[in-house]
């Protein structure tokens, strides 16, 4: 049968009608961004056909592409080559791989070969390019620019561009990495599932802004609207894109594109801190609809009027609201009355989930729960990491550390900071997030407390700078009080506790370590 590589068509054996079926669902899967799915359906063809080149070349490319150290990755390219050395693009692949895994010797060997055998083939011969200058300073808007002008003159824009995304990807290019993916989701829509998973790694890795553009172009590309249950974050990361405008037009729109519920939106607004404006999305909500709760409950959180009558109307009618509407409306009510009454009008409205990775939502709602105002269940893996951080434990009182697998990369690196801060995985995890330290409360405070666990001298004016990042932030303040009674400071223990004491009590532990058994 024939095959296409890099636009053209390359001769090549039959293979069974079953076997293909299963390549073509693998290969539908993996373009939707569903890597684990498309595995198993190449496999599924392996077993089927064990002879195609092609087949073992996608096994190995998504392997990767779930985790560029897989072994069996290597494993599955070498079956490739094994079948047919001169299969472009298995050598295209393997050169993907490497340049994943940030070898670029791995990656100019490979696609130098890729390159020989199909000269035509442009991601081989961008990755090429790429890898030969990857000893050029990443930041240099030159080497920037050239890279940008090589990808937009290829003949192959998608093959192109998509090898241009893994290159900044590999080497930490978050501007250019954005830029790429971006470009790829206007010219390649069908890439948009893709590009919203990316939108949700650059989030988890603390790069919101570009997070949020990425996700924001994910959510217009094509005619219809995304997928919400596919990336659940990048829609709302797309809207939170769209709030940072301040237009309620936009904000609608975008909504309406990511299928997030404009009464979610509004919230998100609220808990922007853009009280106009999220009136401006939910006043019309609760005009068209006032049977609207949801929309009304954070619409009264808006305006301060009687939050908690709002409340209790809602339980009679059987109200439900979005997680983040929950988080918003809890935010107003824990202001306006006592903790128990705060408590039983919360416990009155039922609502969706709080979604994992929505730092907007989840540092809210950690807030709430530290004060005892919701229950714990209602946080998900990475508000648990923060409470544990807050209560300055990895295990106990009914409380211990999810399965890090589930967490972003800053949470995996907080946890790993309570439960093995001198171990090397998480030193590599602190070097790899260590740009964002200063400016990413959850990585700061991680990092800060790696450094408390090893014995080390700590900065005398290091718990003031925590602190100050921003005052009011429980889990810098909890930290900053750790480091304080490490270094004497008496007056940033004293606001630290002032915070934390407007919260419910200082975390456990914090000013007698070791009296506690707190593993610090």
């Amino acid at each position: 049968m024939e095959r296409a590589y890099d636009g053209h068509v390359v001769e090549g054996r039959a293979i069974e009608a079953d076997a293909y079926a299963a390549f073509l669902s693998g290969a539908i899967a993996e373009a939707s961004g569903s890597g684990r799915e498309a595995l198993l359906w190449y496999e599924r063809a392996a077993r089927l056909d064990a002879h195609g080149p092609e087949i073992w070349t996608r096994v190995g490319a998504v392997r990767c592409g779930l985790q560029p150290g897989d072994a069996q990755a290597d494993a599955a390219f070498a079956r490739a080559l094994a079948i047919d050395p001169g299969y472009a693009g298995a050598w295209a692949a393997k050169a993907r791989c490497a340049s994943a895994r940030n070898d670029p010797r791995a990656t100019v060997d490979a696609a130098r070969r890729a390159a020989e055998l199909d000269p035509a083939a442009d991601g081989a011969n961008a990755l090429l390019s790429y890898a030969s200058r990857a000893g050029q300073t990443v930041q240099d808007a030159g080497t920037r620019d050239a890279l940008i002008a090589l990808t937009a003159t290829a003949q192959d824009r998608i093959a192109a561009w998509d090898a241009l995304a893994s290159w900044a990807s590999s080497h930490g290019d978050v501007a250019l990495w954005a830029r790429a993916l971006e470009t790829l989701a206007r010219i390649a829509p069908a890439r948009r599932d893709a590009v919203a998973v990316a939108a949700e790694e650059l989030a988890g890795a603390g790069e919101v802004g570009a997070a949020r553009a990425v996700a924001a172009a994910a959510s217009e590309a094509g005619d219809a609207p995304m997928t919400e249950d596919r990336s659940p974050l990048a829609a709302r990361l797309a809207v939170d894109e769209a709030i940072g405008g301040g237009s309620a037009d936009a904000v609608r729109l975008r909504a309406t594109r990511a299928r997030v519920t404009l009464e979610e939106a509004g919230a998100r607004a609220l808990l922007a801190g853009q009280r106009d404006l999220a009136r401006a999305i939910l006043a019309e909500v609760t005009r068209a609809d006032p049977d609207a709760t949801g929309a009304r409950l954070v619409l009264a959180a808006c305006d301060g009027r009687d939050v908690v009558g709002a409340a209790w109307e809602a339980r009679h009618r059987g109200a439900r609201m979005s997680g983040a509407g929950f988080v918003a409306f809890g935010a107003a009510v824990v202001h306006a009355v006592s903790p128990e009454e705060s408590r039983a009008a919360l416990a009155a409205v039922t609502h969706g989930p709080v979604l994992a990775g929505d730092d907007r939502v989840v540092r809210r709602a950690v807030e709430l729960a530290s004060r005892g105002t919701i229950e714990m269940s209602a946080l998900p893996p990475d508000g648990l990491v923060e409470i544990a951080a807050l209560r300055g434990t990895s295990s106990g009182e009914g409380l211990s550390l999810p399965d890090r697998r589930v967490l972003d990369a800053r949470h995996q690196y907080l946890a790993a900071a309570l439960a093995d801060p001198q171990a090397p995985a998480t030193k590599e995890l602190g070097r790899r997030l260590g740009s964002i330290a200063s400016t990413d409360p959850v990585v700061g405070s991680a990092l800060a407390l790696v450094e408390i666990a090893s014995g080390g001298p700590i900065a005398p004016g290091a718990p003031r700078e925590l602190l100050m990042r921003d005052p009011g932030d429980p889990l810098l303040a909890a930290t900053a009080l750790r480091l304080a009674n490490k270094t004497g400071d008496a007056d940033v223990a004293t606001r630290a506790r002032a915070t934390l004491t407007a919260l419910g009590g200082e975390p456990h532990g914090a000013d007698d370590d070791k009296k506690r058994g707190v593993a610090f």
